[in-house]
């Protein structure tokens, strides 16, 4: 495997960071603080940011934002991948209509990358917002997994994340077999889940932080055996903190998770209609990608 150049890494980093904050500016010793760099190596990464217009320092300030540049190469990417903003369009009617927020997600190495955020739900702080990088550490991410074969090099990574060994949790196996089967996850609403959700807020800020990305790792590993709603009665009451449904490219590959949160409690009825909305939108989106609709109850 090649090495990244350390300057690369952490030119990537600053960009990270401020994708995921445009609105705000920081200083050197902030960002220094913030991403873990030393100055002298951070000022030429900043340096060569702001000369080629990615980043603008304030003449008086001294702070860092983001420069005009990015936006041609955010033009750029989103000509080429003209699907996110066909799943923005198609999200934000259905969030509009049921009052939910709505999520499009990617994979991008170790994590699941928030591409954009249609809606918001009534008198609840957005969970997510586009920019946002969340860890893919089991069982996160299991709507990008569960299709491929238990053997597969991607489960293997994504299992050593967490823990030696290759072998695929009986629990984990059960879930994504569950979400093969339907064509769907949905993930329970619990406490541990609601403090893992400040916790990448946190993080958010300080993406470096030895003891965050430690307690993350803690609040992941606890969301326990029952994270993934395996069955769904129609009379029961259900209380979910996403509800994921996965778009497929032509290589069978999920290229895109479409994701329902700041739900209200949800009859098993309303749970499974809202997931096969979300169902429809990503067969629609796939087809235009030469993908199509989940192989349903099979793995890769």
């Amino acid at each position: 495997m090649v090495r990244p150049a350390l300057a690369a890494g952490r030119a990537v980093a600053v960009l990270d960071h401020f994708a995921a904050h445009p609105e705000q500016s920081y200083s050197l010793s902030e960002l220094s603080e913030a991403l873990d760099v030393n100055l002298a190596s951070l000022l030429s990464v900043l340096q060569a940011l702001v000369d080629a217009g990615y980043l603008v320092r304030h003449p008086r300030r001294k702070t860092y934002g983001l420069g005009m540049s990015l936006v041609a190469v955010g033009h750029a990417a989103l000509t080429r991948h003209r699907v996110v903003d066909r799943a923005r369009a198609e999200l934000r009617a259905l969030a509009a209509e049921s009052g939910i927020a709505c999520v499009v997600s990617t994979v991008a190495g170790d994590s699941i990358v928030v591409l954009a955020v249609e809606g918001r739900a009534a008198g609840r702080p957005p969970e997510v917002w586009a920019g946002q990088r969340l860890p893919l550490l089991p069982p996160l991410g299991q709507v990008f997994l569960a299709w491929s074969g238990a053997g597969s090099g991607e489960i293997r990574r994504w299992l050593d994340r967490t823990a030696a060994g290759v072998v695929l949790p009986e629990h984990l196996d059960a879930a994504m077999a569950a979400v093969r089967g339907r064509g769907w996850s949905a993930n329970r609403d619990t406490p541990a889940r609601t403090a893992l959700g400040e916790a990448l807020a946190r993080l958010s800020d300080r993406p470096r932080d030895s003891q965050l990305r430690s307690r993350v790792a803690e609040l992941v590993a606890s969301l326990g055996e029952d994270y993934e709603l395996l069955a769904v009665e129609p009379g029961e009451r259900y209380r979910l903190a996403t509800l994921s449904a996965p778009v497929f490219d032509q290589h069978g590959t999920v290229a895109l998770a479409l994701t329902a949160t700041g739900l209200p409690e949800l009859t098993g009825e309303r749970l499974v209609g809202l997931a096969e909305q979300l169902g429809a939108v990503a067969g629609v989106l796939g087809e235009e990608i030469g993908g199509g609709r989940p192989p349903v109850g099979t793995a890769g």
